[in-house]
């Protein structure tokens, strides 16, 4: 997601930072819809390369709260906020997340 930023914005990236702008840029910006093409692939073969070990694991202070590989499926994220608060022992509190504003971040 980070390279399509910086695809999209321009040289305008490299300015804020004070960097000077890469040569292979260069390259990129003249051919961006097939360099986004590119990354875009690249991205999903990556995601479903991960997805597809099976792996997922959330620790809490070197404790194990949730492992895709013991239970077989993934937690939905109000699931998985609830344990990691349990564990956190923010569950006293009453947090609740508020997921209908979380977009506007």
């Amino acid at each position: 997601m980070g390279i399509l930023l910086v695809m999209l914005t321009g040289n305008k990236v490299f300015e804020v930072f004070g960097v000077p702008v890469p040569e292979w840029y260069a390259g990129i910006q003249e051919n961006k819809m097939m360099a986004m093409v590119g990354v875009f692939f690249m991205g999903n073969m990556m995601e479903s390369n991960l997805l597809s070990s099976g792996a997922f694991e959330v620790s809490v202070n070197e404790e194990v709260v949730w492992s895709k590989l013991e239970t077989g499926y993934l937690p939905s994220l109000e699931h998985l906020i609830s344990l990691i608060d349990d564990k956190l022992g923010a569950g006293a509190t009453g947090f609740k997340p508020d997921f209908e504003n979380l977009g506007g971040l």
